[in-house]
């Protein structure tokens, strides 16, 4: 059951979105493929731009933030990346929004490339045996959970920083609708430049 919640909360956070939805703007552009710790993310969907945008709950409520970043518990000392290491890229501003999630199983190894495997699904320290990704798409109403298969893609990280919090790297990866394998979406042009001290705040 605490699984099935997880996967729950986490489908609804990638399509958590405002009521107001928006075109593209001059400012919505693929950002640099930096490792200053900009915080900045972004990629292309079959062609279309996602970059993080947050949206908003009730008066009162914190942002819905498009870019998170979680780690589990043996992450940090003494075993330095030995555990999972999840970023969320997510559109929460637009009706018409996306999300991707970047999943990797154990990052010790530091810098270096690590291939995307068969999702299942899960996130947290729920994921599969193997590094994933999962993205959402919400259009028209309908929302569209994609998941990664074995050998789909890679994952770069050419920036792993933990005493200063900053993690960056690449992807790219085909993935395909859960409900509909024979669906796939491309995802190309994907980087992150994270700084884990100033990430929302």
């Amino acid at each position: 059951m605490k699984k099935q919640i997880l996967t729950l909360v986490a489908t609804l956070l990638l399509f958590s979105c405002s009521k107001d939805s928006a075109p593209e703007t001059p400012a919505d552009t693929l950002p640099p493929a930096t490792t200053t710790g900009a915080n900045t993310a972004g990629c292309y969907i079959n062609g279309k731009l996602l970059i993080p945008k947050n949206g908003s709950q009730a008066i009162g409520g914190s942002p819905l933030y498009g870019l998170k970043l979680n780690a589990g518990g043996n992450f940090h000392p003494p075993t330095i990346g030995g555990d999972y290491w999840q970023l969320e890229i997510a559109n929460k501003k637009d009706i018409n929004g996306a999300g991707i999630i970047l999943w990797i199983k154990n990052m010790s190894t530091g810098n270096g490339g690590y291939i995307v495997g068969q999702s299942n699904g899960e996130l947290y320290s729920y994921g599969p045996n193997n590094n994933q990704i999962i993205a959402g798409i919400s259009e028209n109403g309908i929302n569209k959970t994609y998941w990664s298969a074995a050998n789909a893609g890679t994952i770069v990280i050419s920036r792993f920083d933990y005493p200063n919090g900053n993690y960056s790297g690449t992807f790219n990866c085909t993935l395909y609708n859960k409900d509909n394998p024979s669906e796939t979406i491309q995802v190309t042009d994907g980087r992150f430049d994270i700084n884990l001290a100033t990430l929302n705040h």
